[in-house]
């Protein structure tokens, strides 16, 4: 419907608005000679009421030309749109912005459908039955440029999805867990959009190279590409995207099981701003792939390789490698992130290597990397303060000599995994507490060598921890955990599955349900406290230690901590005056 930009009043003929993101109607048929007792507010020209309108722009602002506009409706279209951006969260504002004018209300449905909202299929049957109106008032179809059909996977269909071949403008797209859609209906949609800048079909199990040759063929502007679990999809696929989509920045491929590693060697070589690449679970990746990632300069900040059990010494830039090379490994400044999971084959050789060559590693995760020793830690507290993120789970040769040289030099660890490093002590703990006042999370699950001494020193100096997984430490107590929970106010989840001394039925009340997967020998153990289970617990241990008598049933705590406690509860206690 074509608008004038100026000119009188507005008096709209019958137009029908609406909205995608909840499927109602606004009747803008009401002109501004309406009764005051309409249902709809009057239509409001700026230009010719002069009630509304304050006085001419020329006239408020000395030395400007008496033609120019005093209408916010005069705005351009892109500034208008950029305003009217701030009442995307309050929909009824920007409804409201739709009975002003003509130029308003068009922007204003234009917003309205920029990113329709569907938590239940009933919507996006609304959606759709606007979209096919053949007297539509706007081309609500050229309006959205973002769809998420998350909410709806388990409903939507090919019938359902191809409707939106109609949307030509469309940016983002996600199908996650969408099983039912196939190539077919996929290709009739891509190929009708050449906008299309980040696309996830993860969980999209019919999948198959086609549609990535569509994809390929069609969205030059890709960015963003997410196709994890997609276990049809093979390397040809991925080497054709890449070669196409040159402005690629994040490409996830975790368990597509079909890849090898001319599929990281062809995104590598042909999309050089490349930041994130996830390759988990892809276990036909070679060494020579990943050793491209080394030898050639690049933007990549994120390298995910876990599960990629094929993965020796040889896919870094270790010394062997470095000796038969015929040039130089570059420095990669800009990696962040590195994820060798499940990489059994590595040594201490690949740690040096990567520490080497990554010094600004913030996240490192090695866990089940069984071959790594006391030599991997030792090189991996060469990041000192840029580290953040540390996984070692399963790493069983690593001792507290170790561990300790690694607090005193990592202090701005954040999250820390340690589950399953059986030989250490309360001695590590003691030095972590001490050196990483930025902790947040650690793991330390089947550590049967801690004591309630680690749980104590864990808290002594600082009360920032929000995550602890103490599961399976058999010598844990409760008057440890009580302390534990006094100390730590932001606390939101503790793990204590396994530990005998939460057995008790008053104190498994409290914890989360076991999930129904479970069978009846893990659910008997299970003991998670999160969320409102927290708070619960530590009110319980609250009242149960404030009773001497009550408080024998659970475990005394030391002479020092009791003292403190109850000054406390009798500071607390005592009348306010």
């Amino acid at each position: 419907m074509a608008y004038e930009q100026a000119g009188p009043p507005w008096t709209p003929p019958s137009v029908r608005v609406r909205s995608a993101t909840q499927g109602i109607e606004l009747s803008l048929s009401v002109s501004p000679s309406s009764s005051t007792g309409s249902d709809m507010p009057d239509f409001v020209d700026l230009q010719a009421s002069a009630v509304s309108s304050p006085a001419p722009l020329a006239e408020r602002v000395p030395g400007l030309d008496a033609g120019a506009s005093a209408s916010p409706a005069d705005l351009p279209h892109e500034i208008l749109l950029q305003i009217f951006g701030y009442c995307m969260g309050e929909q009824q504002d920007l409804l409201s912005c739709l009975l002003v004018c003509r130029r308003w209300c068009a922007c204003g449905v234009q917003l309205l459908w920029l990113r329709p909202c569907f938590h239940r299929l009933s919507a996006l049957f609304k959606m759709i039955h606007v979209m096919i109106q053949p007297e539509a008032s706007f081309p609500y179809a050229q309006y959205i440029r973002r769809l998420n059909f998350s909410l709806l996977a388990g409903d939507l269909d090919d019938q359902l999805f191809g409707r939106m071949a109609a949307c030509h403008r469309l940016e983002r797209l996600t199908l996650s867990g969408c099983c039912q859609i196939t190539d077919d209906t996929l290709i009739r949609v891509l190929q009708h959009t050449p906008h299309l800048v980040a696309v996830d079909l993860s969980g999209v199990a019919k999948l198959t190279d086609r549609t990535l040759y569509q994809l390929a063929a069609t969205c030059p502007k890709l960015q963003g590409v997410n196709l994890s679990g997609c276990a049809l999809v093979s390397s040809d696929g991925v080497m054709a995207l890449a070669n196409a989509c040159h402005s690629l920045r994040r490409i996830k491929l975790a368990h597509c099981v079909r890849l090898d590693g001319s599929a990281l060697l062809a995104l590598l070589r042909a999309c050089p701003i490349l930041l994130e690449a996830d390759f988990a679970g892809c276990v036909r990746v070679h060494d020579a792939a990943v050793r491209e990632a080394w030898v050639r300069p690049s933007l990549l900040r994120e390298l995910r390789l876990a599960g990629c059990t094929a993965l020796t010494d040889r896919a870094f830039p270790t010394a062997a490698v470095l000796a038969e090379a015929p040039a130089t490994f570059p420095i990669c400044e800009h990696l962040r992130m590195l994820d060798l999971s499940s990489c059994s084959y590595i040594t201490d050789e690949t740690v040096r290597a990567i520490i080497a060559h990554a010094p600004r590693l913030r996240n490192l995760t090695l866990a089940k990397c069984e071959r790594l020793t006391d030599d991997s830690v030792y090189a991996i507290a060469e990041l000192g303060r840029h580290l953040q993120h540390l996984h070692l789970a399963h790493c069983g040769h690593v001792t507290d000599r170790a561990m300790i040289h690694l607090a005193q030099h990592c202090t701005r660890i954040r999250y820390l995994d340690l589950a399953c490093c059986v030989q250490l002590t309360d001695d590590s703990i003691a030095a972590i507490a001490m050196h990483l006042p930025k902790l947040r999370r650690i793991g330390l699950v089947r550590l049967v060598r801690l004591t309630d001494r680690a749980v104590y020193a864990l808290v002594e100096r600082h009360t920032s921890l929000e995550r602890i997984h103490l599961s399976y430490c058999d010598q844990i107590t409760v008057p440890a955990i009580f302390w534990l929970m006094l100390r730590l106010p932001r606390l939101s989840h503790l793990s204590l599955t396994g530990v005998p001394a939460f057995r008790r039925p008053d104190l498994q009340g409290m914890c989360r349900v076991p999930p129904k997967e479970f069978n009846q020998h893990q659910r008997q153990s299970f003991c998670v406290y999160s969320g409102r289970g927290i708070h619960d617990l530590r009110r319980f241990l609250q009242r149960a230690y404030a009773d001497q008598v009550t408080a024998t049933q659970y475990g005394t705590l030391p002479a020092d901590r009791q003292r403190i406690f109850y000054e406390s509860l009798h500071r607390f206690l005592q009348p306010r005056e």
